[in-house]
């Protein structure tokens, strides 16, 4: 049975945003109907070598270190899939990738000393609280999965506590954050507004057009994000 004309008005009326006569659709409303900006691809060259380690991977043969960390569930194969042994042709530095889990990066001690970080989701938290405690000479995250408050953070369920939280929450400690950064985070992602209220507040560079929190808008701006990176170190 087919939806009537009434239903699908009340449907699309959920879509609008609160953007008086000009009808604005809101971040929900754009990623229904797929208008978050173009999909990111994986370069059709040569993958850096990647050279397995106990605690994840080398990728890339010579350089600087960048540490670089996955989001919730990930892994190294988690960056393969999203093909940063690609994006990676061409980086004069080479990238010591750790596998973690479902835990937040809290109490992380890095396996090698490292210059950058990069990091996407779960990983922009972690790469952002590591620069809240020594600096480094780039910061990069992607999306970063950041909570305004212990509530948001406890639906996650990703922290021990709330003591836990508190003491790695990058929002939190903001004023510790003395390192270049740069922050990239999609109109439509949920992260959105605690991830640009961190930029501005430590000065980042990056970008905030639309996009999602998905592999489409990683792939996008992870070209961005790395020559952030290379450009300071």
């Amino acid at each position: 049975m087919g939806m009537s004309r009434r239903a699908v008005l009340l449907g699309g009326a959920g879509l609008v945003g609160a953007a008086g006569t000009c009808g604005a659709l809101t971040p929900r409303g754009r990623r229904l109907l797929g208008w978050t900006g173009p999909a990111g691809v994986v370069p059709d060259v040569a993958p850096v070598p990647v050279q397995p380690t106990p605690w994840g991977a080398w990728m890339g043969a010579t350089g600087p270190v960048v540490l670089v960390l996955h989001g919730r569930g990930g892994s190294v194969g988690w960056w393969q899939d999203l093909g940063l042994p690609k994006f990676l042709n061409g980086c004069a530095f080479r990238c010591a990738v750790v596998n973690g889990g479902e835990d937040y990066w809290v109490n992380l001690t890095p396996p090698v000393p490292f210059d950058a970080a990069l990091g996407v989701s779960m990983g922009g938290f972690g790469v952002l609280d590591i620069a809240s405690r020594q600096p480094l000479k780039a910061v990069a995250a992607v999306s970063p999965a950041l909570f305004p408050s212990w509530e948001d953070a406890q639906r996650i369920d990703g922290f021990a506590s709330r003591e836990v939280w508190e003491a790695h929450e990058p929002l939190r400690h903001r004023e510790r954050i003395k390192s270049p950064v740069g922050v990239w985070c999609g109109r439509e992602d949920p992260f959105h507004d605690p991830a640009l209220e961190l930029a501005e507040a430590v000065g980042a560079q990056g970008s905030f057009e639309h996009g999602e929190h998905d592999v489409g808008y990683w792939r996008r701006v992870l070209p961005e994000a790395l020559r952030f990176i290379g450009d300071r170190l």
